[in-house]
Parts: C-alpha cells; structure tokens; sequence
C-alpha cells in the first residue's frame, strides 16, 4: 500500500514523469539506473510501474497517467469493450456503481461518457489506483455490503475468478459468490455482470440478456444485463472493434443438415457462445454441416465479419499420410488449422505434417457422422 500511496503523489508522479522514456525491457537493469537517482524504495516502484505500463500497453493499448499492478491487469477490461459497455449504460441516464472495479476500465469509460459514477474495491491498493486513473470517488469494501444505495443506479459486478493464478469457472467459487452477484444485481435498477466466456447457461437467470463479447479473436466476456434496458431472454453475439451483431429474434435457419458443398464457413467465437449458429446460417444463406458442430456450408460464397469463408479446394477422411501426401501433390503449405469435434490439436498436428512448402492453404478439421475429416481450403475476403 506505501508503494501505491508514493505513486499517486506529487513526488511519485513527478518520478514517473521525468523518467518515462526509459527502455522497460530489462527491469533487473531499468532498477539499477533508477536507484542511481532514486531512494531504493521510490526506485523499486517506479520500475515496476514502467514495466507494468508496458503490459498494459501490449494489451489494452493504455496510454498516458494510469497506475498498474500484474494482477490488475490480468482482470481489467479492455478500453473498447468497456467503452461500448459505458455507452450503453449512457442511454439509461442513471448513475454508476461498480461494486468491483478492480484498476478502474469500466469506472474510467463511464466517467467519459459522462456519467456519475463511484467504484469499490475489497483490494485498498486497487481503490486507490482506480481513484486515480478513472478521476472518480472510490471505496475499499466488500461488494457483498456495498456503502452505496442501489435502487436508482446501475451496478456494474465483476466477480473475481483469479486464485492462486490460476482461473475458476465454477460460479460457487467466484468472489463475490454467484448468489450474492445476483442478489446485488436484483437490488439495482440496472446492473451488468460480466461472467467468464465458459460459464454454463444454467447459471444464468432466464430473465437476462446476454451479450457474448469477442475483440478481434479473442473472447472477452459473457455480459449478463439485468433490470432497466435488458430484454430478458435475449442473446447477441458482439465482435469488436467492428461492432459486427447477431441477436437471437434475427431469423434462423432449418435445423436439417446438408452435406458439406464449395465453401465452408467458420463462426466466430461470440456467435458460438450465444449459440447463434443458425441465424448465422440464415445470414450467409447457409446450412449446418451437423447439428452440434458449428461448421456451415453453402453452394455459394457469402461474407460476414462473424464468420470466416473458405473455398474448398479438396476434403477426405482424415490420415495424416494421406494428407500429407495430398498436400504435397496439391503444393499447398497450412498456414492456418482449425478444429471442430476433433481430437487433435492443431499444433500437434502441425509438427506431425513437417515442413511444407506452395500455396498457403487452411485445414479444416472436424467429425461427422463418426467420421473424421478434412477439409483444405482457401481463405477467401469480401471485396474491398
């Protein structure tokens, strides 16, 4: 806590200030030149926080005055997608409440877009850093017993899944546990709870909407809205930074099947979460390969940010001597592997082919009717 304490000061901040342009590369290295000007103590955090902010950099895009710790960064949202998540609780016009607001991304995106808003966190060091990168009011406390009235505001609830470095799925170990979560939720006018990716739909109440998170290929979140501006039972897909949506009342396509046809479509990760693959389908003009495996194929070719398209070039029942000798003869080198319902991983596999030089290709690999197979195709794009 001294350490935060001494970088939000005049003295610490003056400290980062004058020595921002250092190489963070090599912390041991980037400590020893600080303390060459620095007390042991003030050099120590002033190289961690350039280090830090360096992460941060690389992951979020962060910029400028923030405050960091390992951990922090570990859980903090990224800017776009807590940006689109302060813009829609903007369109409420209530105040903000984030009972968990961890380094302050969601406290920060809604102060700018100009909302009243106050955060807490159980972590004093994380109130105090959060404080000072959102410009907000913050409390240290137990979200279970938040300080703050609820019944007019929008709660945002972040339950921690981090222990011991490693990451909890299971809602009964989440903190605040998954109960309280929604017991605060139910309290507020609104209130938006971000859940991991991989929670079970069972855990979530049948009167929340719920947004699946993607930012380019990586899935960041299940968003549970509840209360004012939710309608319950919806579910959307979200893949930013383009904005591209799917909701659950757009049409969908016929349940049956059809055998795999020129070109083959890969859905995004949000649209699979929010079990939207066949008004994906419908979209593209497409049918599902099986009906558990998400996979699409059409006669024709179509595009869509939610979906990548692929020209088959040639399928077969999956051997790897087979296809190696295939791709040989074809002169086609995999760029790229994918799996769905099939069993080895794509890195193994990867090692397995060898070296292979021609055309870049990708590997479509997946299961049906029992039978493994392979489909090798060519990555298309829509015109620009």
């Amino acid at each position: 806590m001294s350490r935060a304490r001494y970088l939000v000061s005049e003295a610490g901040q003056s400290a980062l200030a004058a020595h921002s342009a250092l190489d963070p590369g090599d912390p041991v290295r980037l400590a020893a030149m600080l303390r060459r000007e620095l007390p042991p103590a003030e050099a120590a955090a002033v190289a961690e926080q350039l280090t830090l902010r360096a992460r941060a950099s690389r992951n979020h895009g962060r910029q400028g005055n923030w405050l960091y710790t390992a951990e922090g960064i570990e859980m903090m949202t990224h800017p776009l997608v807590a940006s689109r998540r302060a813009a829609r609780l903007a369109a409420l016009g209530l105040p903000v409440v984030d009972l968990t607001c961890g380094l302050g991304a969601d406290l920060a995106a809604a102060k700018e877009a100009g909302l009243p808003a106050v955060g807490m966190d159980r972590d004093p060091v994380h109130a105090l850093l959060a404080a000072h990168n959102a410009g907000a009011s913050t409390a240290r406390g137990d979200a279970a017993c938040p300080p703050f009235p609820l019944a007019d505001a929008a709660v945002i609830l972040d339950p921690s899944r981090r222990e011991g470095g490693t990451r909890r799925f299971a809602p009964e170990g989440f903190s605040p546990p998954w109960d309280v979560v929604l017991r605060l939720a139910a309290e507020a006018r609104a209130a938006v709870i971000k859940a991991p990716p991989g929670i079970d739909p069972e855990h979530v109440p049948a009167v929340a909407e719920v947004e699946a998170v993607q930012l380019s290929t990586s899935m960041r979140e299940v968003a549970v809205w509840l209360g004012a501006g939710a309608t319950p039972g919806l579910r959307r897909a979200v893949l930013l930074p383009s904005g591209a949506m799917i909701e659950s009342t757009d049409p969908q396509t016929a349940v049956e099947t059809a055998p795999p046809g020129a070109f083959l479509f890969d859905p995004e990760s949000c649209v699979t979460r929010a079990t939207l693959v066949r008004h994906l389908a419908y979209r593209l003009q497409a049918r599902l390969l099986d009906p558990h495996i998400a996979y699409l194929t059409a006669q024709l070719p179509a595009f869509s940010p939610l979906a990548a398209t692929f020209e088959v070039l040639d399928a077969m029942p999956f051997s790897l001597a087979r296809l190696k000798e295939r791709l040989r003869k074809g002169g086609w080198r995999p760029v790229d592997i994918r799996r769905r319902a099939f069993p080895v991983e794509p890195d193994e596999l990867r090692r397995l082919l060898g070296k292979l030089e021609g055309e870049p290709v990708t590997l479509l690999l997946t299961t049906l009717a029992g039978q493994r197979m392979v489909f090798i195709a060519k990555r298309l794009f829509p015109a620009p």
